[in-house]
């Protein structure tokens, strides 16, 4: 683990700078929509992108996750994989855009709102083709490609948007710009994959079916977690209105950075979880165990920060008044982002070790709970009943991970790995609370500072003093 520690370092914050990047593109897009439009607006574009990220699970289906595990293992196939899962899928993602616009259909949303979903989705067979593309980069531990990709793309699309959004003050602009931006990253990716990786490969039927079949559990799993992801603000649009579905986004949206570590980190180790899953379990024990420490000393002090100081940080954000009557909802968010850290590594620790049926039981069972639990949650209590749906749906699966990796390795112990983080969380709350009424920039700083103070002597009383300590981690950050 600390000799591959500059490389997982190296090819998280490439992961993690493009998808920032994406998110950050997509949060100022919002902030323009939500400043120049309204909040009904702000809700379309979010219906559109939310059934839009459910549907790309299927146009990709799967393959992503099925190239990055099998190519990582032998390199040798990767032309065939990029071949024949692109043919393959031109006809899902085509079978995606006939589903969703059934759906549209079937809803009967406004005519402008199914416009801004219909256009949309026409971006749904170029975001399969970078998704292909980018599991062979992930496959070879060369995510820079991916950075390399999107940063410019991004920069040039909101560059667009606050040009075109001050002459035309129109939804459908946006939409545009991000259409385009899909089909640019698709064509820029797949040029790097032609010229820098070995691809001789032929189109071959049945390969490319049978590259489908076996992404089939991993569609599941995509497809099944894109739903539960998609069924409050869905939910909120049909049973509230377009604006309550947008302020559950605004409190998805603070949350997002964090999300989008965890999801950049379990990346970037999961070819190396792959490789270590095989020979035994206990390298791929200190792998999830490390990994989730990590991400814990980061969940803690964004969830103390977000549930006292959230109200502030949506009135910066996003300016308008409106957006403060989803901090309520807000304060029950947060909880999540503590039972996401277990479920995102134990996840990708049970796909490692070739168990992702599992994980496909366990993703639907939370689409049951979640559709269960959020439909009379939500039409009694609109926003509040969102929330309170996500954090109940969010402890079913955290429940579902730890019972079925502790089978697989019972020696993990999550008391070993929360306590510091937990008691270093505590103080920084307890400070918070006592600030209340004072709320601003230094604030935070302030209390992120009590955080990591304690938590660093915490850490070198557990490691039983300051030398041990340096000896114990002075290694790994040299490396």
């Amino acid at each position: 683990m600390t000799l591959s520690l500059r490389k997982i370092s190296g090819n998280a914050i490439s992961i993690f700078t493009s998808d920032a990047m994406n998110r950050a593109t997509n949060f100022v897009l919002y902030a323009l929509v939500a400043r120049h439009l309204g909040a009904r607006e702000f809700g379309q574009l979010s219906l559109a992108l939310t059934l839009f990220y459910v549907f790309q699970v299927s146009a990709v289906a799967g393959v992503k996750m099925l190239i990055t595990r099998e190519v990582a293992k032998d390199r040798s196939q990767t032309g065939s994989y990029f071949v024949n899962a692109c043919m393959g899928a031109t006809f899902t993602s085509l079978c995606s855009f006939l589903a969703l616009f059934g759906l549209v259909r079937w809803l009967h949303y406004e005519s402008d709102t199914s416009r801004v979903i219909l256009l949309l989705s026409a971006g749904l067979f170029p975001y399969a083709v970078s998704a292909v593309c980018e599991g062979i980069f992930q496959a070879w531990e060369q995510m820079r490609y991916i950075a390399c990709v999107n940063l410019p793309v991004n920069a040039a699309k909101i560059g667009c948007a606050f040009l075109l959004l001050s002459r035309w003050n129109e939804l459908i602009v946006v939409v545009l710009i991000l259409f385009c931006s899909l089909i640019v990253i698709a064509g820029m990716e797949a040029w790097i994959v032609v010229r820098r990786f070995p691809w001789k490969a032929s189109f071959q039927p049945g390969a490319a079916l049978a590259i489908v079949r076996s992404a089939s559990p991993f569609l599941g799993i995509e497809g099944i977690a894109a739903v539960i992801g998609s069924v409050n603000i869905v939910l909120l649009s049909k049973l509230a209105n377009e604006t309550q579905a947008g302020l559950f986004n605004a409190t998805t949206q603070l949350m997002a950075p964090l999300l989008l570590v965890y999801q950049s980190f379990a990346m970037s180790i999961f070819p190396m979880m792959c490789r270590k899953a095989e020979p035994g379990l206990q390298s791929l024990k200190r792998i999830s165990e490390t990994a989730i420490e990590l991400l814990l000393i980061l969940a803690l002090p964004a969830v103390a920060g977000l549930f006292f100081l959230g109200d502030w940080a949506l009135s910066v954000l996003y300016k308008s008044p409106v957006f403060l009557q989803a901090f309520p909802a807000l304060k029950v968010m947060t909880w999540t982002l503590l039972l996401r850290v277990f479920s995102c590594i134990l996840g990708q620790a049970l796909m490692a070790s070739h168990r992702e049926k599992i994980n496909l039981r366990i993703v639907a069972v939370d689409t049951i709970v979640s559709v269960l639990v959020g439909w009379p949650l939500i039409r009694y209590f609109s926003l509040y009943g969102a929330a309170i749906a996500a954090l109940l749906t969010s402890f079913v699966d955290f429940s579902q991970h730890y019972v079925a990796v502790s089978r697989l390795i019972p020696e993990i112990q999550v008391v070993r790995l929360v306590w510091k983080p937990f008691l270093a969380g505590a103080c920084m709350a307890a400070y918070l609370a006592r600030s209340s009424g004072r709320t601003n920039v230094l604030t935070g700083l302030s209390a992120t500072f009590i955080y990591a103070v304690v938590l660093l002597a915490f850490a070198i009383w557990a490691s039983g003093g300051l030398r041990k300590f340096k000896d114990k981690y002075l290694p790994v950050l040299s490396s």
